[in-house]
C-alpha cells in the first residue's frame, strides 16, 4: 500500500456499476452505537471481500440494519489508521490508546498485516 492513506474510493459515483448489497456482522454493543449515531466508521482488516466494496455500496448490519458506505480507507496497520480517523467515530467510550490494543486483540499480527480499513458509513435513509 502507498502513503500513510490510500483512498480506495473518493466520491459516491459508481459509473458503470448498480451499489452491491453485502451483510456485515457486528459485536451487539458496536451495532447498539452505529444504530444510536454515536459510531459511523467501522474497523475492518484488508480481507479480499473487503476490498471490493466502494462508496455507494449497500451495508445489510447484522442482516437488517441498511447503511451506505461514504468511504473507504485503507492504512497499512491499526496505527497508522488510528493517527489518522477519529477514534471517538469507531469506539466512542475509547480513547485511541485504548482502542490499539483492542484491534489487535481481535485480529492477531497476520491479519493486520493484510492492512486496516476505515469504513465510514451512514443509514440508508439518510442519503
Amino acid at each position: 500500500m502507498g502513503g500513510l492513506a490510500e483512498d480506495i474510493v473518493l466520491s459516491m459515483s459508481q459509473e458503470g456499476r448498480s451499489p452491491r448489497t453485502k451483510t456485515l456482522w457486528i459485536r451487539q454493543e458496536y451495532l447498539e452505537q452505529i444504530l444510536a449515531g454515536r459510531k459511523d466508521i467501522e474497523v475492518r482488516v484488508a480481507y479480499e471481500n473487503v476490498m471490493r466494496l466502494q462508496a455507494g455500496d449497500i451495508l445489510l448490519l447484522n442482516g437488517q440494519h441498511p447503511y451506505t458506505i461514504v468511504r473507504i480507507t485503507a492504512y497499512p496497520d491499526f496505527e497508522a489508521l488510528l493517527r489518522n480517523e477519529d477514534a471517538s467515530r469507531i469506539a466512542p467510550d475509547w480513547s485511541a490508546d485504548e482502542l490499539l490494543p483492542a484491534l489487535r486483540q481481535l485480529y492477531p499480527p497476520e491479519k493486520e498485516a493484510l492492512g486496516a480499513l476505515a469504513i465510514e458509513i451512514r443509514p440508508l435513509s439518510a442519503s
